[in-house]
């Protein structure tokens, strides 16, 4: 078999997947339920870029003889759907993991499992894409992937996640930016095996649909590849809650010192000391600050310096657009908000508002004034 493109891009992809999956299985930081759930998730796309490589027109041929206990292989893919909604909600805290109710919805991949057992009991080989089953089994795979794709959006609707600005997202450690990731990648997975198949249904072409099979390895590696960069870009995406579990804060004492945190922040405004810290921050309001850093983690989804950098960046809006302070150049509002540096500022301003302060300025005001 010769080492094209396709197939170091397959042989990496199954690596790297590999790699993730063992590091979800066996972690004991995050969320540890949510770790089974991924690493099992993570295993049945390993499954599903060898079986797309397997049965692509780079090395079909290898695999001829192979063809039955392949398709066994490609009836996971009725698992991914389960698998994504459950990690969902697992990880949104909204249904308690492994019910024994949750059973049902694993029944597809059983009963697909049963049916083609019966079917090619007395067949020994035969080509996938030759068979009649392949048809009826590919259509119920998008359809059944297509319904867990809307029950995951119900589910995350009441979330604040928007694939706009995702990028600002991952740089202020949005936990919901972990979700998008996942979800983002689920549906372009989808969008690839649909058009696959829908090229091999326009064009009649069983060669066509081996090749296209190829690109599920790319997509895949990009997908595995990125979820890696979030990870090492911005761990507190996903271990943002963990190192809280050992405290046993009730709802009502959590509700109490959100409303004292968010109130001090509002009269007070703590934030416009560029020396703030978390611990003079809890002492200002009598809390202790790992309660006081549990409470931002869990309401607001950031840590302390996304927290305080976004108040500081919403103050500066309004001085911005206040014609009132049209004087004042942007150096001299940086270091009333309690930045330390312009290119800080710039920075952190741009990410929130997809506009330079001298742009945001211009178009509140029509005050072009820089610094």
């Amino acid at each position: 078999m010769t080492l094209n493109f396709f197939t170091i891009l397959t042989i990496a992809s199954i690596f790297i997947t590999m790699i993730l999956s063992l590091f979800f299985f066996v972690n004991k930081k995050g969320y540890i339920p949510e770790n089974k759930i991924l690493a099992a998730l993570l295993l049945i796309f390993n499954l599903q870029i060898f079986y797309s490589f397997a049965t692509s027109s780079f090395a079909w041929q290898y695999f001829a003889y192979w063809h039955k206990p392949l398709f066994m292989v490609r009836q996971s893919s009725f698992l991914i759907g389960p698998l994504i909604y459950f990690y969902v909600n697992a990880f949104l805290k909204r249904k308690e993991v492994f019910h024994y109710r949750f059973s049902a919805h694993f029944l597809p991949f059983t009963c697909s499992l049963l049916v083609l057992m019966v079917f090619y009991r007395n067949i020994s080989q035969f080509i996938i894409w030759e068979s009649p089953a392949d048809l009826v089994d590919t259509i119920l795979i998008l359809a059944q992937n297509f319904i867990y794709i809307v029950l995951t959006l119900v589910s995350m609707k009441s979330t604040t996640i928007s694939f706009s600005g995702f990028y600002r997202n991952i740089l202020i450690s949005s936990r919901n930016t972990w979700l998008q990731v996942l979800l983002a990648g689920f549906v372009l997975v989808w969008m690839v095996n649909l058009n696959s198949f829908a090229i091999y249904m326009i064009v009649k072409k069983p060669g066509w649909c081996a090749y296209t099979a190829s690109i599920y390895a790319l997509v895949v590696f990009l997908f595995i590849n990125t979820v890696m960069f979030v990870l090492l870009l911005k761990p507190d995406v996903y271990y943002i809650i963990a190192k809280y579990k050992s405290n046993k804060l009730t709802e009502p004492d959590k509700l109490e010192y959100l409303q004292k945190l968010n109130s001090y922040m509002e009269s007070h405004k703590p934030f416009l000391n560029p020396d703030i810290t978390l611990e003079t921050l809890a002492g200002e309001i009598s809390v202790n600050p790992r309660i006081l850093s549990q409470i931002i983690n869990e309401a607001h989804k950031k840590n302390f310096k996304s927290f305080i950098l976004e108040y500081r960046i919403r103050e500066s809006m309004q001085i911005l657009a206040d014609s009132k302070y049209r004087n004042l150049t942007i150096l001299e509002i940086l270091y009333q908000v309690g930045f330390n540096s312009k290119s800080a500022f710039n920075n952190q301003f741009k990410l929130f508002t997809n506009l330079t302060p001298i742009e945001y300025r211009s178009k509140s005001i029509g005050c072009c004034k820089g610094a």
